[in-house]
């Protein structure tokens, strides 16, 4: 008999490890994503683009210290058309009709001791119309982190994986997909998200900004991974419920990671709640191990009203911890 209690005992401690945080006790940070037009890395470096240039550059000042209170202004300015801050030109002028300037997300973060959850909730905004970029995903969210190898990632996140010459940007290039390692990145479409750390250079200022022709060696790109100049991406995709394990250097590769557990994804009228299970461990290639006693930079995107390409609203470069009061999103223990 007491044999049989420490069993029964064993198992609800295990099930009891296994279960999801309770989210009332988690604390919650409020972030806006906001449409960011074609404003890619490039653009956000120079000076006679973005006037606060210097501030990343020089200071390495993270963008949210200016423009967290702010970026719900900017995507409305965007989506409409209208120049932004000193500028004398828009950044978009083909926004989808109807299309949200921005959206207010609550981010939560726990974890078990071997295991993260992230947790999305936002309302969707009203459909801008009847187009369908991405007909069989009514919405993809879609999270980027670091460890604190990627330049530029610890002051806009995600931004360093967007450049001026990738499918949808002003200086993309059609040659892209007559590449010879075309197929392998996953260029069929153009150009996708790639980072600095897998290029020669780029190019700031000339008539085709970026660097996508300036791939560094198989060699050197391998030995970039090895020393975790990569950005570990997951993604949810809701119309299969698909979960997406992948990281971005040379190119976007929606694959190869193995340490994203589920996700679990769920629309009530028009209010989303997504939620990612991912060990904590590293455990294939894109992914990085999430340890205590640091801090991670983290962005995210949610592709909402069937929106496919750069047709996304994108949060600003935040940083993520495990019960570390210093995070935006502090994972605590339960």
């Amino acid at each position: 008999m007491k044999k049989l209690a420490l069993m029964v005992a064993g198992v609800l401690a295990a099930g009891a490890a296994g279960a999801a945080p309770n989210w009332s006790k988690v604390p919650v940070a409020n972030v806006p994503v906001f449409y960011p037009g074609q404003a890619g890395l490039e653009w956000v470096l120079v000076k006679k683009d973005h006037s606060a240039s210097n501030q990343i550059l020089d200071k390495k000042r993270a963008c949210t210290k200016c423009h967290d209170t702010d970026a719900t202004e900017i995507g409305d300015k965007i989506v409409a058309g209208k120049p932004v801050g000193n500028m004398r030109q828009p950044l978009d002028s083909a926004a989808p009709k109807g299309k949200a300037g921005s959206i207010p997300v609550s981010v939560q973060a726990a974890h078990d001791g071997n295991k993260i959850y992230l947790r999305f909730e936002w309302d969707t905004p009203k459909s801008g119309g009847d187009k369908k970029m991405d007909p069989k995903n009514d919405m993809k969210l879609t999270v980027m982190f670091e460890d604190n190898k990627v330049e530029y990632a610890d002051r806009g996140g995600c931004w360093a994986t967007c450049h001026e010459d990738m499918r949808g940007m002003p200086d993309a290039s059609d040659a892209s997909k007559t590449h010879p390692k075309a197929k392998v990145m996953g260029w069929s479409d153009g150009v996708t998200k790639y980072l600095k750390e897998s290029r020669t250079g780029l190019e700031m200022s000339g008539k085709a900004r970026g660097g996508w022709d300036k791939l560094k060696s198989d060699a050197e790109i391998e030995a970039a991974l090895k020393e975790g100049k990569f950005m570990d991406l997951i993604q949810f995709n809701s119309g299969k419920g698909e979960a997406v394990d992948g990281y971005v250097l040379d190119a976007r590769h929606m694959g190869g990671g193995k340490s994203l557990v589920k996700v679990d994804g769920k629309k009530s009228g028009n209010h989303w709640t997504v939620v990612f299970e991912r060990k904590l461990a590293a455990g294939g290639k894109g992914d990085h191990t999430i340890a205590p006693g640091k801090l991670y930079n983290i962005g995210f995107a949610i592709h909402d009203d069937n929106a496919d390409g750069r047709y996304h609203q994108v949060s600003l470069g935040y940083t993520l911890g495990l019960d570390n009061a210093k995070a935006d999103f502090n994972a605590v223990k339960q």
